[in-house]
């Protein structure tokens, strides 16, 4: 499976050279991208097979940004119309694996894959796609929705990616409009099923305004059961963003209302009492030249069934060296409250009722 994965990678690159140049006379083109993203972490409180916990040392991948390969393409259909597509794979750096995948499901283009229309009233695309949320907030979290470390570590909601999702988007000035709906958001979790409407759906969206360099946006995520038991569940998520600039600072705040009825591995486990939680945050940016930020955020997780409510704190430094290629510092701790066990980094663990601490070095380069 892993060679047939990089060959068809491979192939993938070699055809989008040549599409790029055979297809220019046409008003078309393919353009190759990428991200390189790899660092060394440093963090405690880890636990330990066997109970208790421990400091590690360990290379990550794709800390500030998820490092990918992408495949991108357009066409003038003429008359203000075009065909486009996305292809964007997601890789792990210090291992070479694929990123985005789940225990069931191998994904080769796990970040994005899609294809659509574009005209004057919008975009139209079909695929695997980001939810409205995640776009909500790669604007109002200043961390862009890093794996390591941001908002993510306390909701992963906020990188939510659907399969099978029909997507719309429409900018009309400072609106912008936005729309998902998915006949089955994780492939992962099952395929439709018939004569069960409602399981695997989703629908988001999203309103933003924005008035020079202020804006605002609404945001909102909905998920059903995946399985015919548990259809009429549903996972919902509103969230509410603020941003401005004044002169070389940059501020953001927002909140995130939440309502969870299911969970589990398969999306299909009732929760005896539905879990309500708001999310509160704010965070700055400084550029002391346009090459050196320094960015802090602050975030707190408010749950109502309990007190366990952790704060988390990010402190990030990052000098460009050039255009392309940048090095970051990132210093972050979880406080963790009457039990409560957020860890650092999406999909990370912490001992219940520990504090953690971790601090990452590394660098990115985009291509």
């Amino acid at each position: 499976m892993k060679h047939l994965q990089s060959a068809a990678l491979a192939t993938l690159a070699t055809l989008a050279v040549g599409m790029t140049a055979g297809f220019a006379h046409a008003q078309s083109s393919v353009t190759v991208y990428g991200v390189a993203d790899i660092g060394i972490e440093v963090i405690n409180n880890v636990p330990k097979t066997g109970g208790g916990s421990a400091s590690v040392v360990r290379m990550q991948p794709g800390n500030q940004s998820g490092s990918r390969f992408g495949l991108r393409g357009v066409e003038d259909l003429g008359g203000g119309m075009k065909a486009l597509f996305l292809l964007e794979n997601g890789t792990n750096l210090d291992t070479g694996t694929l990123a985005n995948g789940t225990g069931s499901t191998s994904r080769l283009f796990g970040r994005s894959a899609y294809g659509g229309l574009q005209g004057s009233a919008g975009t139209v695309t079909l695929g695997r796609q980001d939810a409205p949320i995640y776009d909500f907030a790669k604007t109002y979290d200043l961390l862009g929705v890093a794996a390591r470390y941001s908002i993510t570590s306390m909701d992963a909601v906020f990188a939510q990616r659907i399969d099978n999702a029909i997507k719309y988007l429409g900018i009309f000035g400072g609106l912008t409009v936005e729309a998902t709906y998915s006949t089955g958001w994780d492939a992962g979790l099952g395929a439709e099923i018939a004569g069960a409407s409602k399981a695997g759906r989703q629908i988001g969206g999203q309103l933003a305004y924005a008035m020079g360099a202020t804006s605002f946006a609404l945001a909102y995520d909905q998920t059903q059961g995946s399985s015919v038991a548990s259809q009429d569940l549903s996972n919902k998520n509103l969230a509410f963003g603020a941003a401005t600039a004044l002169g070389p600072v940059k501020l953001v705040g927002g909140y995130r209302w939440a309502r969870s009825q299911y969970g589990g591995s398969t999306g299909s486990t009732a929760l005896t009492t539905a879990l309500r939680s708001n999310m509160y945050w704010l965070g700055a940016t400084y550029n002391f030249t346009p090459a050196w930020s320094v960015t802090g955020s602050a975030y707190y997780l408010d749950n109502r069934a309990n007190n366990q409510d952790p704060w988390l704190f990010i402190v990030q430094a990052d000098y460009a060296l050039s255009k392309r290629t940048d090095l970051y510092f990132t210093a972050a701790r979880a406080l963790n409250r009457n039990g409560s066990s957020m860890a650092l980094g999406s999909g990370g663990a912490a001992l219940a009722g520990s504090s953690q601490t971790g601090a990452l070095i590394g660098m990115r380069h985009k291509f």
